[in-house]
């Protein structure tokens, strides 16, 4: 019989039972009730057995890591790591420390969760020099996962930063494969193989990785662990094998990382009617993942809510109550009067479009890209208006946050209109300065990072110093703009190489996604008004003016804009501009 809270459960065995059962539900992706039995089962926990209460926090953990609500789940796995540090229990810290730099690195804070790990590691290496009896598998694991998370760094940082970082993961990986060697763990032998394979692969030592990559398909194969299976057959360039494997085992992000790659073999055999149906597949599993994300987050907001709910059940009062509602009326006026002003921009923005020879053009445009965002923002705010005594305030300042992140890609949109617009008027003056080109890309990689973190697109980065003369203002639009584009027409998981040419005259932003047609280029380098508009690899729109309005502003600072592109491959601009005296 499966315990509930609701059976008022006492003893520490039921309470334990209780935990069980959230798990299990959990394990059948059953969260929002996991959450529920474990929330409901902190309330019976006595004050006096943080033990119990650890183990509920524990499943809150896993829980909300698998929901990908990191701040709940860091919450809960600090009280862990507390309670074990109050405890004095070394194997148990390592555990907590374990937990949360995994949760960390999911959330993309490498440096945190490298910290975390070498406390762990730190912690398991006395262990096995002072306990006879404590075996060196903890080690390995942590060993292993810190080599991951260096990885990870690595990918995100310029060609000389990444070699010491990916020599580092190496090192580490091999000691966590011999230990397994010499505790006979064949299955994590083949996982970290096959690790050690991908790090020789991003060091270049093609040949080493291939020989890790055989063994770890050779254990994999003897272990029947099917996933190493495929993540080895990736790296091996066995595409069809990995692509109907993944498809077996349910793998979507591993099956359509393997299409991507037939579809270009494919095409570089001039095959492209199986180009086409690789590329299909493509999409219909890139469609399928973005729908899972999407219901997931909508689960993660669901149990936001009913967790709030029940705080403000337990906890608010008449007064408190009258006090959200008075900071909820000034919240929804900031954000009408921030949706005014986009509308009222937007009108004159429309005005100015009228007088220029492209007004019906834009004017489409303008009001296509503006109105699909603005009903999204007016059905949230009718939302917070009908329900607003059930939302919390922080609940509130998250939404309202949203909506004007929102607001600020708006804003850009328009910022290009009216770049275009005085253009076009001969309103817009150009100054050209000495600037190094260098600061100006590090700035606008900064500012776009959380774009391209979002369909987990990282940079490349080969800059160095760069004296160029050209109007700081419109050369940061041009990058801005380039660099937008680098990331919107990249697959998930894609790299944008930015970097100095070789003559030091400007630069270059390398994309390996999309790509696009001569025709397309032709069109995109010779169009005088704005161009149809791609939609980017996850639905992104746009304006079609974003690559009209950079070759203008390149042309007014006396520079010269190329591109160079190839369906299936991807794209490069280059821009040269006048050097500095």
């Amino acid at each position: 019989m499966l315990i509930t809270a609701s059976s008022k459960a006492q003893t520490g065995d039921e309470l334990m039972q209780l935990v069980d059962s959230a798990y299990a539900e959990a394990m059948h992706g059953r969260i929002p009730e996991a959450i529920r039995i474990n929330e409901d089962g902190l309330t019976l926990v006595p004050a006096d057995s943080p033990e119990l209460q650890c183990e509920f926090y524990s499943c809150l953990l896993y829980c909300y890591h698998r929901l990908g609500d990191y701040e709940k789940a860091l919450y809960y796995g600090e009280l862990c790591l507390s309670y074990d540090e109050a405890q004095g229990d070394p194997a148990n810290i390592s555990v907590s420390l374990g937990n949360l730099a995994g949760i960390y690195s999911s959330a993309g804070k490498h440096d945190v969760a490298i910290r975390y790990l070498n406390r762990a590691i730190d912690i398991e290496e006395e262990l096995v020099k002072n306990d006879a009896s404590h075996t060196k598998k903890s080690l390995a694991v942590r060993k292993a996962m810190l080599g991951e998370v260096l990885v990870a760094k690595a990918i995100t940082l310029g060609e000389e930063d990444r070699r010491p970082l990916l020599l580092q993961a190496l090192e580490l990986t091999n000691e966590a494969y011999l230990i397994d060697k010499q505790l006979d763990r064949k299955a994590q032998m083949g996982m970290r193989l096959s690790q050690l394979g991908n790090i020789y692969q991003q060091l270049g030592d093609e040949d080493e990785a291939r020989r890790c990559n055989e063994e770890a398909l050779a254990i994999a194969h003897e272990t029947n662990n099917r996933a190493t299976e495929v993540i080895t057959l990736l790296q091996l360039g066995r595409y069809r094998e990995a692509a109907d494997l993944a498809k077996t085992l349910g793998m979507k992000r591993q099956e359509m990382q393997a299409c991507s790659n037939l579809a270009q073999e494919a095409k570089n055999k001039g095959d492209y009617e199986e180009a086409t149906r690789y590329l299909e597949r493509f999409s219909e599993l890139r469609d399928i993942i973005q729908t899972e994300d999407s219901e997931r987050q909508l689960t993660m907001w669901e149990v936001r809510y009913e967790t709030q709910q029940k705080e403000q059940q337990l906890l608010m009062q008449a007064q408190t109550i009258k006090a959200q509602r008075q900071r909820l009326v000034w919240l929804i006026v900031i954000t009408i009067f921030t949706v005014l002003v986009i509308v009222l921009l937007a009108m004159q923005i429309r005005i100015q479009l009228q007088l220029a020879k492209t007004k019906s053009r834009n004017y489409t445009i303008l009001t296509h890209d503006l109105k699909n965002p603005m009903v999204a923002q007016q059905q949230m705010l009718r939302l917070f208006y009908n329900n607003y005594e059930n939302y919390s305030h922080d609940e509130i300042q998250m939404n309202i946050g949203r909506l004007l992140s929102s607001s600020d890609e708006q804003l850009d949109l328009l910022y290009n209109l009216q770049q275009m617009a005085l253009l076009e008027n001969g309103k817009k003056k150009i100054v050209p300065v000495r600037i190094d080109l260098s600061s100006i890309v590090n700035d606008v990689v900064a500012n776009i990072r959380s774009y391209a973190d979002l369909k987990h697109v990282s940079f490349t980065l080969s800059v160095r110093r760069c004296l160029v003369m050209a109007d700081r203002d419109t050369l940061r639009t041009v990058v801005r703009n380039i660099l937008s584009n680098a990331v919107k027409f990249s697959y998930d998981g894609g790299i944008v190489e930015i970097g100095i040419t070789d003559d030091n005259e400007g630069l270059y932003v390398r994309d390996h996604g999309v790509g696009m047609s001569d025709e397309r280029v032709h069109e995109l380098m010779t169009a005088k008004h704005a161009v149809t508009s791609q939609t980017g690899t996850k639905g992104e729109g746009g304006t079609g003016i974003g690559m009209l309005l950079c070759r203008e502003l390149v042309h007014r600072n006396k520079g010269i804009m190329k591109v160079k592109s190839e369906p299936l491959k991807g794209t490069t601009f280059t821009v040269i501009l006048p050097k500095s005296v």
